[in-house]
């Protein structure tokens, strides 16, 4: 009997790494949609399938009816970002949050939001982390969401609620076993002790 084993993933990227991409998105929906991803840990699909009625502005939060596996979740939002939801929505009370730039459309499809991140990220000269890796991809910012929590030191139980794992052991096994950069940042804080 085989039991699955979660993949770990040591390649994320820093907070100076996402400003950077944040900072040179050349618009206000394309910088909410970076934001969105890197500040909430939502998957590429939750920021789709947001709908402007799922931003709760008096609590702080967006509402995620359909997280993976159709499990509903929410998460917080930090003030910035829900500052340039209120701009972006200006009178804008309906349909999905983050708009296509297809009239026909109702909201931005996975595509059109890999090709966003993508443009953005080399625009902002930042490469994947991942030597394999040519391009950045939407799932690289919760990866980076979740691992610079780690390294600020939020509990694992915090950010497992905040990630929507259904089991710690998943955060864990992803996140936890630190990158080589961190075990060897770690060690040039430490090395100084030993002589």
């Amino acid at each position: 009997m085989r039991t699955h084993m979660a993949k770990v993933n040591e390649y994320y990227l820093t907070l100076e790494e996402i400003k950077r991409i944040i900072n040179s998105a050349n618009n206000l929906r394309d910088r909410l949609v970076i934001k969105l991803l890197a500040r909430t840990g939502m998957r590429r699909s939750e920021v789709r399938d947001t709908r402007t009625q799922d931003v709760d502005f008096e609590r702080k939060l967006i509402y995620i009816p359909h997280g993976k596996g159709g499990k509903p979740r929410s998460v917080p939002i930090d003030d910035d970002t829900l500052m340039d939801i209120k701009f972006y929505l200006g009178n804008r009370h309906h349909g999905k949050l983050i708009q296509s730039n297809n009239t026909r459309t109702d909201g931005i499809d996975l595509s059109g939001i890999n090709e966003l991140v993508r443009k953005i990220a080399e625009s902002a000269g930042v490469r994947h982390p991942d030597p394999a890796r040519k391009h950045l991809n939407p799932h690289i910012f919760r990866h980076s969401f979740v691992r610079n929590l780690i390294v600020l030191g939020m509990p694992p139980n915090y950010i497992q609620r905040l990630a929507g794992h259904a089991d710690i052991r998943t955060t864990l096994q992803i996140y936890g076993i630190p990158s080589f950069l961190d075990a060897q940042k770690k060690y040039e804080e430490v090395i100084r002790n030993f002589y």
